[in-house]
């Protein structure tokens, strides 16, 4: 791994030309790791900051420079200075905490679940790795987690009439759209029924000042949570949303993906995932 000043002697650059390359998304990091004292160091790929095209990067970045106002640039590095400088204050925060390394699960447990929201074609991958680090997570420290199940309406399969159906061509719409919608009427077909299928679990943990909150649907925990009857209940909040298993949380911002690239919270809780808890508690 090299640190921004290695990279830039490597390649005869100045440390803001680095850190252009990485505002602008030409290089990613791979690792963030906290100085002593204050501070942030992020770490870069060896092998990708060999195979840079540095001429053609800087030649770019120079042309999306002119291209865009200064105003808004600096905008840009104030918001990602704002969101570096929370990053750090939490990591800072939990330096001593005795349970440091849960803390550290759950900050890159809540970004894994707004990248998530954001990338569907990986939402599938990413939604089992969650369900593993909470399920590992409520295993091993079960009493800092409280689990409540939120109640959520069934699941009906429904076939739409043949006027249903013309209509939803007219309008250009997918069956499955139209039905999502809720425009099927009397004289559709309704099959069976998945009783509770959009119900949750949420997982709240509150330790200290510190604060997360991470769902599950009820049909992923079925497979390892044996006391779901014994739960605390209460109504989960439906919302105007198509996408009815999915509604809490929000995606990943720009400036976080920056920050907190994915490939490092896929890397730090799959290492969490391969750690023996056995004896740390």
């Amino acid at each position: 791994m090299l640190t921004i000043s290695e990279v830039a002697r490597r390649h005869s650059l100045s440390n803001r030309q680095v850190h252009e390359m990485v505002r602008y998304g030409y290089l990613n990091v791979a690792d963030i790791k906290r100085r002593s004292g204050r501070g942030l160091t992020y770490l870069f790929s060896e092998q990708e900051v060999n195979n840079l095209d540095v001429p053609f990067i800087l030649q770019e970045i120079s042309y999306r420079k002119r291209r865009h106002p200064l105003s808004s640039d600096a905008i840009d590095f104030r918001r990602v200075n704002q969101v570096l400088n929370y990053y750090d204050r939490f990591l800072e925060s939990i330096q001593e905490h005795p349970y440091q390394e849960f803390l550290m699960t759950c900050f890159y447990l809540f970004h894994l679940n707004h990248y998530a929201k954001k990338y569907q074609e990986l939402s599938t991958e990413l939604y089992q790795l969650k369900n593993q680090v909470i399920r590992k997570l409520y295993n091993h420290f079960n009493d800092l987690i409280e689990a409540v199940y939120l109640l959520g309406p069934d699941r009906k399969r429904i076939w739409l009439c043949e006027d249903c159906k013309e209509s939803a061509r007219a309008a250009g719409m997918s069956y499955v759209d139209y039905l999502k919608k809720g425009y099927y009427c009397p004289k559709c077909t309704l099959g069976s029924v998945d009783k509770e299928y959009y119900s949750l679990v949420e997982f709240r943990i509150v330790l200290d000042d510190y604060r997360f909150t991470f769902h599950l649907p009820r049909t992923s925990t079925l497979r390892w949570m044996k006391n779901l009857d014994s739960l605390p209940q209460s109504v989960r909040d439906m919302g105007n949303y198509q996408d009815h298993m999915y509604l809490y949380g929000r995606t990943i911002s720009r400036i976080e993906e920056r920050i907190l690239p994915l490939p490092v919270i896929l890397e730090k809780l799959q290492q969490f995932l391969a750690t023996d808890l056995t004896d740390n508690r």
